[in-house]
């Protein structure tokens, strides 16, 4: 989680050593949780086939390799390439260990402490999912760019440790690997990002950027065909039959996309358009951030008073539109001042939606399939940050200026688009919960929270 938004501040220092363009460096990001999101039921379908523990610590693995590789990307001709083939296998570890956290801590806990473990693991992953710009500033500023990465190695060495002297059990259901639904889903995720960004590389009309977009649709409907027919599916498609969890879902997707545009974005408006230090700038993120981390908070204290999920999702989505677009307003001023109470208001109002609506969907399901809407509430999540960053790099591509974006360099109107699309997408799914979170609410959970 941390590492999603880690490197969103060092995203300057990285393109100006790497002489990455801005479609690369928007790239960096987004195919980590692509990579992520779209390889997240293969940790769940391994676990099964080898195993929790090892599955686990084939991520870490894997996980560790790739931060190392991005580390050290060499300079040159190479850099472009080699930077996002590490970041899509650090990706695909994050895949593997993100599933199963969830269900190893259900199983090394006893009853009594599992709510309070899976909480304390629900509050430190959102904690680091929003600290990340903060941590990865303070990292690049003290130690370069490559300690974002760098630091998981020790980091990791700790974790397989700790899972070590925990001595779980590595039960194993069994089962078979066929990748080929998870293959055929991945491209044609990649053909349609490709596609969106396509729109700000070649222009909305190009026969290259239609291509793309129809390439990837008709592969995504392929992909759920193929999935559907599946007696024994990766990803079980048919959950999003039942109303309430596809209404929960879609709106968890929109707002992970609106969440990943601001960060983003935010974090290097403030770097390049203020001309702030590394240290500044993520300091200056502060109060989106520790307003997205009360947002989060006082998410599940509204559920419990109110007993319903329309308060806290319609609350934070109004404060979500109204803040992101008083954000957006104050960006031409250059005066960050003007910009701390949309970033206040934006940051509370996309905290509170989530995990009222974690614990909505998860109480709709079936006991026996919580484990499965857990792995496909986990994929749709992480593929709205990456289809808001892919919509908003497009965007930010086309409106950017061709010569700043050969040098890495995002200009005022260009990240002015960006955010306006995160209003116009806060907006757009307040309208849509309005009409869709009505009847009675389930606030209590048929299973285990998914923590993240």
């Amino acid at each position: 989680m941390l590492d999603q938004t880690v490197v969103a501040v060092a995203l300057d220092p990285m393109a100006r050593a790497l002489h990455l363009t801005t479609f690369t460096m928007h790239s960096v990001v987004l195919v980590y949780v692509l990579s992520l999101s779209s390889l997240t039921p293969v940790g769940g379908m391994l676990a099964r086939r080898i195993g929790l523990v090892r599955t686990f610590q084939w991520g870490v693995v894997t996980f560790v390799l790739a931060s190392a590789s991005c580390g050290l990307a060499p300079a040159g001709g190479a850099a472009e390439a080699f930077i996002l083939t590490a970041r899509c296998v650090q990706g695909a570890g994050a895949a593997l260990m993100l599933p199963v956290a969830t269900t190893m801590i259900t199983d090394l806990y006893t009853e009594e402490e599992r709510g309070r473990a899976l909480a304390i693991y629900a509050g430190l992953a959102q904690i680091f999912f929003v600290f990340g710009p903060l941590i990865g500033a303070v990292l690049a500023e003290s130690f370069g760019w490559r300690a974002v990465f760098l630091v998981n190695v020790p980091l990791s060495g700790v974790i397989l440790w700790l899972a070590a002297q925990a001595h779980m059990r590595n039960t194993a259901a069994g089962g078979s690997l066929s990748v080929g639904h998870v293959l055929a889903m991945a491209f044609a995720l990649a053909m349609l990002v490709l596609g969106l960004y396509g729109w700000g590389i070649w222009g909305f009309a190009d026969l290259r950027s239609f291509a793309a977009l129809m390439t990837g649709a008709a592969a995504l409907v392929f992909a759920v065909r193929l999935t559907l027919r599946s007696a024994h599916p990766v990803v079980d498609l048919r959950l999003l039959a039942i109303r309430r969890y596809a209404v929960a879902v879609t709106l968890t997707f929109s707002v992970q996309a609106a969440q990943m545009i601001v960060l983003v974005h935010g974090a290097v408006f403030l770097r390049q358009s203020l001309n702030l230090s590394l240290l500044a700038s993520g300091l200056c993120l502060l109060p989106l951030v520790i307003s997205l981390t009360a947002g989060t908070f006082a998410s599940g204290y509204l559920l419990d008073s109110f007993k319903s999920v329309r308060v806290p999702a319609l609350c934070g989505l109004v404060a979500a539109t109204v803040g992101t677009t008083a954000w957006t307003a104050a960006l031409s001023a250059h005066d960050y001042l003007w910009q701390i109470p949309g970033m206040v208001l934006a940051g509370v109002g996309l905290g509170l939606p989530i995990p009222a609506l974690s614990a909505e969907l998860m109480g709709v399901v079936p006991r026996d399939k919580t484990a499965d809407a857990s792995v496909l509430r986990q994929m749709l999540r992480q593929l709205g940050g990456a289809f808001g960053l892919a919509v908003a790099g497009g965007v930010v591509l086309a409106v950017n200026d061709d010569r700043l974006d050969v040098a890495g360099v995002v200009n005022v109107p260009a990240a002015r688009a960006g955010f306006v699309l995160a209003s116009g997408l806060a907006a757009g799914t307040l309208v849509f919960a309005v009409f869709a979170l009505r009847g009675p609410s389930t606030s209590q959970p048929g299973g285990a929270p998914d923590g993240t």
